[in-house]
């Protein structure tokens, strides 16, 4: 009987993590923005209790900021729109120039390949069309997103407002040992997701800067709008990096027409996203979500499958989070130590008087 005891409880948590993906993969549409608004909550919160210390008022001070990210937010859709319209031009300028290389090389194509020219021009004609058709499909994307992302100031803003029910909620419903716990668990839980997010924020503009100065000293066009590209990809680990590098080392290669300064481009952005990895996460984000590499990936390719770029950035904090709870339970505290990079360090205790803070 024990043994079937045993089973029915881990029959029991596997139906409950396949009912939770369930639930988050059907209402992705209502859970992306509301996901988005809670970090930023997570990381505005502070503020937001600046803005009180002022004499502001909760609803003051909570309607201030969600404005304030709000028209942040429309000024980057305005910038990136107006550098759109120049960068498209030089795409298709580019993509004339990658059909000439393909032309002049066609010997060589044609021996290690096995393309004939008509058929390189035929690829080239359907690989354009479904690129336009993609095109199509993502504006349809960005017009569904304008909604969320309004939703999602919408959310923000009641967070901030009715923050102080989540402390109450937590107080009506737990005592003794297991109310320590869960009090634990939310401090940790909004000290560690709101400073990974801030200093991603943080590392996000460092990036743009030293890519930048990258461009800007071997001349290549339309550097601005490339540095925040290479920054904003820069947020997901692993692929972005992967996917900016190769945009740019094309686009710099056959707008430049120089394979050295591709490559010198391609070197000094390298060098500058060392930098990053090694010396500013560890001083910006810090230490304390010890998440092992092969977590992270994973948490990144089951995120990106479920909620596309959002659950990319997400998933990662996410899952810092789970860990913690992880740890401050004493039955699930060994499975901790998989998530980690090494030993499981002890999780740092905040004074508990910060949870009453309003």
């Amino acid at each position: 009987m024990e043994k079937y005891a045993v089973l029915r409880k881990y029959n029991t948590i596997l139906l409950f993590f396949v009912l939770v993906i369930s639930v988050i993969v059907v209402a992705k549409d209502i859970l992306i923005p509301m996901a988005w608004a809670f970090y930023f909550a997570l990381v505005l919160y502070p503020t937001a209790n600046r803005l009180e210390r002022w004499r502001f008022n909760r609803a003051a001070s909570s309607l201030t900021i969600a404005l304030a990210l709000f028209f942040f937010v429309v000024l980057l859709i305005i910038f990136f729109s107006s550098e759109l319209i120049g960068f498209s031009q030089d795409v298709t300028f580019t993509g004339e120039r990658l059909r000439a290389m393909l032309k002049k090389n066609f010997v060589w194509i044609q021996q290690t390949l096995g393309l004939q020219v008509p058929q390189m021009e035929q690829y080239w004609k359907t690989g354009l069309e479904k690129l336009g058709g993609w095109f199509i499909k993502e504006l349809g994307v960005l017009g569904s997103s304008l909604s969320s992302i309004t939703l999602m100031f919408v959310y923000l803003f009641f967070f901030l407002y009715y923050r102080s029910l989540f402390t109450r909620f937590i107080a009506a419903n737990y005592s003794g040992p297991h109310l320590e716990r869960m009090r634990e668990i939310s401090l940790q839980s909004s000290h560690i997701a709101g400073g990974y997010l801030r200093g991603t924020l943080i590392l996000t503009l460092l990036m743009a800067i030293l890519s930048l100065v990258v461009f800007w000293i071997f001349g290549v066009r339309h550097a601005l709008f490339l540095a925040i590209f290479v920054a904003v990809l820069n947020i997901i680990p692993y692929i972005g990096n992967l996917i900016a590098f190769v945009v740019v080392f094309l686009i710099t290669f056959i707008t430049k027409d120089s394979l050295g300064v591709a490559l010198g481009v391609l070197a000094c952005l390298y060098v500058a996203n060392m930098l990053q990895e090694n010396i500013g996460r560890p001083l910006i984000v810090g230490t304390e979500m010890d998440i092992n590499g092969f977590i992270v990936f994973v948490s990144v390719v089951i995120g990106g499958s479920i909620w596309g770029i959002s659950g990319m950035v997400l998933f990662i904090p996410l899952v810092a989070v789970i860990k913690i709870a992880l740890q401050l339970n004493d039955h699930w505290k060994p499975t901790a130590i998989l998530f980690g990079s090494g030993e499981v360090k002890p999780v740092k205790t905040t004074k508990t008087e910060k949870l009453a803070e309003k």
